[in-house]
């Protein structure tokens, strides 16, 4: 077998949560390797994304992959949903999600990464990871043929079937997604989304082929009763955006999956770090799945390259656990306010059970499902009478307001918390507040700390303009005073 390869960095999985943390870790010049069971291009559904991929691909110098392709882009969108008619949602042209092919996506994102460096091992299986001292060992399988290969971090993308059920946290009831494509001839060129009794529908054209994909979806207990073709050409037929369907469905008839919402127990252990679907999944309602996945790997790439620069293992980790948490619990809480807006209503049974916020409860309460509960127990932001005094509107001109006098509010706490400076991890001094989703650190690229902690109350807001020009620019110093008084973190007295 000989000497194993040393790398800073092995990933398993090379789906876009992988090859979006490979990308930047390359960027940010460590060696990366990447280990992929499948050749490239493969099927793979999951090709309806959201808007906000765009800047990521951008980020990592890929935009130019999603325009390449002819994906079809901008599409406008027909739901029903809190009215049991038909309705209309006009996207601005900047606004709208993407329809790709995942298996091309998937093969250009793992090709750019070639070549910036990537070392790619595919077709290989990974077997064994053994932790030894200060790193891992990965033995993988190529063909016939076994190599070793020595690294600092594993990064495990290998989606849902990477972990035991007893390792996941389920935070959404289960569903069975039933798709089948059409005819895009007799169906609309945009988007559709439909509530049911006890379900809904979604569906896109695809791009390339002249078909239309169409899914739907229900509890787990209704397949248990009802065939799933009888199931699925049940909700088409009575369905007002997609009946058309039924005539044009293609000859590769209806496949189904199980939909599981969940997150891993123990996403960070040992420097063997889940990304992706390994790390969690969310409800397709949402159509962000990728963009959450690439988004959360290079907010993961953030905490390792910080480590393989500084070592400092625990900021790293509670920064990757508290984002991981943040977006879990902010995902769970969306989805839960969506389902319980269909018209069906709360009371109905597939929709009463979705509208409900909770995880599953765990055998082995590990701290990061301690984090998350918690995280699902904060109250919602609170945007009515959560201020003493006044508030300054955007508005208000400077010069009206110059000699107004201002104190900080007593719902103002200081605290520290981890930021990101330059890739890297510190720990700085922040603001809390109601007005405030989390700790704020910046403005822009001012530090607010020094600022607001030298208010000592009764200055007026020239004054203050006055004493923190001497910081930052006159007009600057104006403009962050005025947000911060519209923020209700300084007040009018």
């Amino acid at each position: 077998m000989g000497n194993p390869e040393v790398f800073d960095v092995v990933i398993i999985g090379g789906g876009p949560a992988g090859t979006s943390a490979a990308i930047r870790l390359l960027d940010l010049g460590h060696r990366v390797a990447l280990v992929e069971q499948h050749v490239f291009p493969r099927p793979q559904i999951g090709e309806s994304l959201s808007a906000g991929i765009r800047n990521i691909f951008d980020y990592l110098g890929a935009g130019h992959l999603l325009k390449e392709r002819g994906y079809i882009d901008e599409l406008p969108a027909r739901v029903i949903w809190e009215n049991a008619k038909e309705g209309n949602i006009e996207l601005r042209n900047h606004n709208g999600g993407i329809m790709v092919d995942r298996g091309k996506l998937d093969h250009d994102l793992i090709q750019l990464a070639v070549s910036k460096g990537l070392v790619l091992f595919q077709p290989a299986k990974p077997e064994i990871f053994r932790r030894e001292s200060d790193h891992w060992k990965v033995l993988i399988r190529i063909k016939n043929q076994c190599m070793e290969l020595k690294t600092i971090f594993v990064l495990d993308s290998r989606g849902r079937s990477s972990s035991r059920m007893i390792d996941k946290i389920i935070t959404a009831p289960p569903m069975v997604a039933l798709y089948a494509n059409t005819s895009s001839v007799s169906m609309p060129a945009c988007t559709l989304i439909e509530a049911q009794e006890n379900g809904w529908l979604w569906g896109s054209p695809l791009p390339g082929d002249k078909l239309f994909r169409m899914m739907a979806f229900f509890a787990l207990a209704d397949l248990r009763k009802e065939h799933p073709e009888k199931l699925f050409q049940h909700s088409v037929s009575s369905s007002l955006l997609f009946r058309k369907g039924l005539t044009g469905l293609s000859n590769s008839g209806i496949k189904s999956c199980v939909v599981l919402n969940y997150c891993h127990n123990n996403p960070w252990d040992n420097n063997y770090v889940r990304i992706g679907e390994a790390a969690f999944t969310l409800d397709p309602l949402s159509s962000s799945g990728v963009e959450k996945a690439m988004r959360f790997s290079l907010q993961t790439v953030i905490a390792v390259n910080n480590i393989l620069n500084s070592g400092d293992v625990e900021i790293s980790q509670a920064f990757f656990e508290n984002h991981m948490a943040d977006s879990i619990s902010q995902h769970i809480k969306w989805t839960g306010g969506y389902y319980h807006s269909a018209w069906p209503g709360s009371n109905n049974g597939f929709w009463k059970e979705r509208s409900q916020v909770g995880i599953s409860a765990q055998a082995n309460e590990t701290a990061f499902y301690t984090k998350l509960k918690l995280k699902l127990q904060e109250s919602p932001i609170n945007k009515k009478d959560n201020t003493v005094g006044a508030r300054i509107k955007p508005a208000d001109a400077i010069d009206q307001l110059w000699h107004k006098k201002v104190r900080i509010s007593p719902q103002v706490t200081f605290t520290k918390a981890v930021c990101v400076e330059n890739d890297r991890l510190q720990l700085k001094d922040t603001i809390r507040h109601p007005m405030l989703e989390r700790e704020v650190a910046y403005i822009g690229n001012v530090a607010i700390f020094p600022l607001i902690s030298s208010v000592k109350g009764g200055e007026t807001i020239g004054e203050l303009i006055y004493f923190w020009s001497r910081q930052i620019p006159f007009e600057m110093a104006g403009d962050i005073l005025v947000r911060l008084c519209h923020l209700g973190l300084l007040e009018v007295i």
